[in-house]
């Protein structure tokens, strides 16, 4: 016994399995620990999706998985996200889904069923996420096993690893988990600002842009401010940054 912390020493961490995945420093590494972790709890295929928050774009849903390929074309085309009974179940259940023949109810959910044990997921479990962000997601973890008390025995053994790596793959994942900035639109400029603007960028005073374009140094400085306003921005030379990123004007030569 250590006197310091009181700890056992012989007593085996319960993340210590897990340490790569927790280690991971990249969202390759991450999912190629976190497969390895689902292979050590006796499954084969996995899929780990976390939507940043509910009703987001479908395309800014984190998904990693290593089913194969063909079921995941399948999946898409025949647009089964709105059949599969672990989506809906994930949005209101926090407890385990047991991945068996009944728990497909309907016809098209049975149906699935069908169509991805052929693929070699016959049986497993969906562990539901909730983030502290309003992330909703899971991990599910299948295998090619034919469904009865033999997988169930052997899922009661693996369950609470399981929950567990659904944690841990959590935070180990949640940097990534993130939804696709949307692009940034420009402005809409009149001709005269983009005369300013062009003029700006060539290093020209409000003085100078007035002679230029024949009129006021006021009414330059009024088109600046406008240019200020429209691009969100407080100063000038953050206006003509900003304009050549979006492609409003070029640097002269």
């Amino acid at each position: 016994m250590d006197n310091m912390d009181g700890i056992d020493a012989s007593v085996p961490d319960p993340l210590s399995p897990f340490g790569a995945l927790m280690s991971a420093a990249s969202d390759g590494e991450a999912m190629t620990q976190l497969q390895a972790a689902v292979r050590s709890l006796g499954f084969e295929q996995m899929i780990f999706a976390v939507m940043p928050r509910p009703n987001v774009n479908p395309a800014d849903v984190y998904l990693r998985s290593n089913y194969p390929q063909a079921w995941r074309s399948y999946y898409d085309e025949h647009r089964l996200r709105e059949t599969d009974p672990t989506v809906e179940y994930c949005f209101k259940a926090s407890a385990p889904f047991i991945w068996m023949p009944q728990s497909f109810k309907t016809d098209a959910q049975h149906a699935l069923y069908e169509e991805a044990a052929t693929f070699g997921l016959r049986v497993g479990v969906t562990l539901p996420i909730r983030g502290p962000g309003g992330e909703v997601g899971m991990l599910t973890c299948v295998r090619d096993q034919q469904p009865g008390a033999a997988f169930l025995k052997d899922l009661n053994h693996h369950l609470p690893g399981l929950t567990l790596l659904r944690d841990v793959a959590f935070d180990a994942m949640k940097p990534y988990v993130r939804p696709a900035e949307p692009p940034e639109e420009a402005p809409v400029l009149t001709a005269r600002e983009l005369d300013v603007l062009q003029w700006m960028a060539a290093g020209k005073t409000a003085w100078e842009i007035g002679r230029i374009l024949s009129i006021s140094e006021a009414g330059v400085n009024f088109h600046i401010g406008n240019l200020r306003t429209k691009f969100a921005v407080g100063k000038r030379n953050d206006v003509v940054l900003k304009a050549i990123r979006l492609g409003l004007i070029s640097l002269p030569g």
